[in-house]
């Protein structure tokens, strides 16, 4: 037998923790367990939606009455790395450029940025304490440095019926695993530090006393009983990190109108902050009946008073009268009304942000209270740092019973501490980050939806002037052919022509101006691809495809047809039979062209074809004209560069509220220019492999709605985007254009920018299936607003996935791209610092 001094020295640890085994965490006294809850979306949903969460969250509490709850929310950056090396594996063929940044070095300057914006994902723990160790469980123990079995068999009744509970819909709970809790556990020890950078690399799924000091061993504190913050210093064997952590307390608060769509939850309020800040929430949830004592005791106070008052003849004050009402409306919840309804929480809802130096951690603090303050909640700074920091520690106990908070369970639930934001695909480039309930970063692959949700490839983005549209387009555009992605971008304005003069783009990428094109660049019946029986399964389809395309050749001849005729010509009856007539009797075959049209009105015996072709020679003659009608020279071959701009620069296209009658000859010729060009532009799609990548990029697409043509290119393309793995971004300024064209079921994802006109908006929240008339109308209007000094482009934005929320593009890692798509009036005379603050 072992003497005294013969045994192991022990070595009393620092925190309560003393085993871990998967989700069970036991400390000298108590056994606890640990879950996962998943986020949930906040940002426009509808209310029905959101009361549906609330009452799930205030149900799963109210069914956990009798247990102490720690609740921690915590963040976890932004896998930044994992992230690029999953986009590189997405990107076989980088674009590359001789003595420009190649991809790789790309991917790693996107890399640095989103470490520096303190972007993260939000991290959900919920602790249920199963109960208190018998004193015979301790001493077991102790003796094996581990729980017992019999214990083990003691908590597994509590534990499968915590587990359910805490799995039902509204918290949709799980439990933690061994590495999540190992990463709680380090997060906790060492709040406001850098995050942990790898785990434990063993699988083993428990933590015996020996194996805690390891948690113990990073961090050292240092803390007087007087001092505002806590002074953490690491010391691993990497370089001393040295971070100051401030402990908030939740103080008095208001009562809570939930669900409010003009304000956040008050749990998650923080993650707008531009700086993490973690919660640590430790609270009892008692019954209906529990609760009901403490009100019965204050309602019996209450009426001593009034009888105090009444004795003396004196009249008792208003407040004594109003706090009896109250205590008898509790009294009457707790008795008559549903659990959720009854139950109480009493317990602690602290705070804790971190700095790298005292000031600056007192100054986070300072604006957490600041922005409290418009939800009416007190944020209080308590005595005691060090031991409040300590109750961030899963097993620890409150070190004060100051500020304690007697709330409704409802209440508790209408802070949502799970709302987050979750928007993107997580595998595509950085776009920006999102700017609603809280700050996450977005990615946005533009072939997420033909690859993997193997669905429609649109993406229309609408909004006002200066809604940043351009700039979106650019952006997306630009990360695509970086990727090596063939992209086509119809512009008729022209901005987005710069593009091919970045350097990273040069020598890949070509500009044409279609207005200096040659004679019959843009006829009809040539700007309609021919199909590749490559890409069909059988000669059945195929045949049927040739036939489909034919029909649109004469459908686009017969709408340019009519939209070079006079309104006057146009209008007669017999106009549109002598046309049919003519363009019918070309067979639609690609080798037909505008003047096989004239020659055979002329050849009809019906006079009127006469006038109509007598009009067409009339139009010929114009400048523009030549591209319908093909000279002798032949048709310029198709561009095979991996960026092809297509601009239509000094084109006037007809405001949308003067009537056709009243239009210009120049206004009259843009229209069909603008038809032929967006045909023209789709030729890239079918005149590469079926299978792989393209993108298309369409303005002013609210033109080719108003033709038959135009809407048969978009059902066009939203129905073949998928087969042919194409991106189609289409632009427009008024979402009624793109949702009158009958695209809403090929829609993908969508895009909405600043719009101020009421019906608009409403036409914008169907388009990204958000609900109308309660309040989200306004949020539409108020995108784009100056913050701080920069002009921010903002959308919101619906991504394949159905998630919903507002998106900032953020271009400040690639000035130069920033520079080239800035649209601002005035830009050639701004500085290099100006331009950095546009868009």
């Amino acid at each position: 037998m072992l003497r005294r001094r013969d045994k192991d020295p022990a070595t009393r640890s620092v925190i309560s923790l003393q085993n871990i085994e998967d989700n069970l965490c036991f400390t000298a006294h108590e056994a606890w367990a640990w879950f996962v809850l998943p986020t949930q979306s906040w940002s426009f949903r509808s209310d029905r939606q959101r009361e549906q969460l609330l009452y799930g969250i205030g149900d799963g509490l109210a069914w956990l009455a009798g247990h102490r709850l720690h609740l921690r929310v915590t963040s976890r950056p932004y896998p930044a790395a994992a992230w690029a090396r999953r986009l590189h594996e997405l990107t076989p063929a980088p674009l590359s450029s001789p003595d420009t940044e190649p991809w790789s070095e790309h991917l790693v300057t996107m890399q640095k940025h989103l470490r520096h914006q303190t972007l993260g994902d939000k991290d959900v723990f919920l602790g249920v304490r199963l109960g208190n160790r018998a004193a015979t469980h301790r001493m077991i123990g102790a003796l094996w440095r581990h729980p017992g079995n019999v214990e083990h068999a003691r908590l597994l009744a509590r534990r499968e019926q915590v587990t359910e509970t805490v799995a039902l819909p509204g918290l949709d709970g799980r439990p933690a695993t061994a590495g999540e809790m190992e990463w709680l556990v380090r997060r906790s020890v060492g709040v406001g530090m850098p995050a942990p950078a790898e785990l434990s690399p063993t699988s083993v799924t428990t933590w015996d006393p020996g194996d805690l000091q390891a948690f113990e061993d990073e961090v050292e504190y240092a803390a007087g009983p007087l001092d505002r913050t806590v002074r953490l210093t690491s010391r691993g064997m990497r370089e001393a990190t040295t971070r100051h952590a401030a402990v908030l307390s939740v103080g008095r608060l208001e009562e809570i109108d939930a669900p409010d769509p003009a304000l956040d939850p008050w749990l998650s309020h923080t993650d707008r902050l531009p700086f993490p800040v973690e919660w640590s929430c430790q609270f009892d949830v008692l019954s209906g009946v529990e609760a009901r004592r403490a009100i019965q005791r204050k309602l019996l106070v209450v009426r001593d008073m009034q009888r105090h008052y009444s004795e003396h003849d004196l009249d008792e004050p208003l407040a004594l009268g109003r706090q009896a009402d109250q205590a008898r409306q509790i009294d009457d919840q707790m008795t008559r009304g549903a659990d959720v309804t009854a139950a109480r929480v009493h317990g602690w809802f602290r705070l804790a942000v971190a700095g790298p130096t005292e000031e600056a951690c007192l100054e986070r603090a300072r604006q957490v209270v600041t922005s409290y303050r418009s939800r009416r909640v007190t944020i209080e700074h308590p005595r005691g740092q060090y031991g409040l920091l300590r109750e961030f520690i899963p097993g620890e106990p409150v070190s004060t019973a100051a500020h304690r908070r007697r709330l409704p369970a409802m209440y508790v639930a209408a802070g949502v501490p799970t709302a987050s934001s979750r928007l993107g695909d997580r595998r595509g480039p950085y776009i920006g980050c999102t700017t609603g309930a809280s700050r996450r970063a977005v990615m946005f692959d533009t072939h997420y939806a033909t690859e993997v949700r193997e669905t429609s490839g649109l993406v229309p983005v609408v909004g006002g002037l200066g809604a940043g549209k351009s700039v979106l387009l650019g952006q997306l555009t630009y990360d695509a052919v970086r990727r090596g992605i063939p992209s086509v971008v119809l512009d008729p304005s022209g901005p987005l022509s710069r593009l091919v003069e970045l350097p990273e783009i040069a020598g890949h990428g070509e500009h044409i101006d279609l207005t200096a094109a040659a004679n019959g660049t843009l006829n009809p019946f040539d700007v309609v691809a021919a199909p590749r029986r490559e890409g069909f399964g059988s000669d059945e389809a195929f045949l049927e495809a040739t036939v489909m395309a034919a029909q649109d050749r004469k459908l686009l001849a017969m709408d340019v047809i009519k939209m070079l005729l006079p309104p006057s010509v146009n209008a007669l009856p017999q106009t549109s039979l002598v046309v049919s007539d003519a363009v019918r009797a070309t067979g639609g075959e690609r080798s037909s062209s505008l003047w096989d049209v004239v020659r055979i009105l002329e050849s009809l015996d019906d006079p009127h074809g006469r006038i109509v072709s007598n009009y067409l020679r009339d139009m010929a003659e114009l400048p523009l004209s030549r591209l319908f009608f093909p000279g002798v020279e032949p048709t310029a071959e198709r561009s095979t560069a991996s960026l092809t701009v297509l601009t239509m620069p000094g084109l006037v296209l007809p405001p949308r509220t003067v009537p056709r009658e009243h239009w210009s000859t120049s206004e009259q010729m843009a229209v069909p220019l603008l038809h032929l060009a967006a045909w023209y532009a789709t030729r890239a799609v079918y005149g590469r492999d079926m299978q792989s990548r393209k993108l298309v990029a369409l303005d002013e697409t609210h033109f080719l709605g108003e033709w038959s043509a135009g809407r048969a290119l978009f059902t066009r393309l939203g129905r073949d985007s998928r087969k042919w793995n194409t991106c189609v971004l289409a632009s427009s300024q008024n979402p009624a254009d793109v949702l009158g064209m009958d695209v809403a079921n090929f829609m993908s994802a969508a895009f909405v920018g600043r719009i101020e006109d009421e019906e608009a908006a409403r036409d914008a929240l169907r388009m990204l299936r958000v609900p109308t008339g309660v309040g989200y109308e306004r949020a539409l209007a108020s995108l784009s607003s100056s913050r701080g000094g920069h002009a921010n482009r903002e959308f919101v934005m619906r991504d394949v996935d159905g998630n919903v929320d507002k998106v900032g593009i953020d271009l400040s890692a690639n000035p130069g791209l920033l520079a080239a798509l800035n649209t601002t009036a005035g830009r050639g005379a701004m500085g290099t610092n100006q331009v950095e603050q546009v868009a």
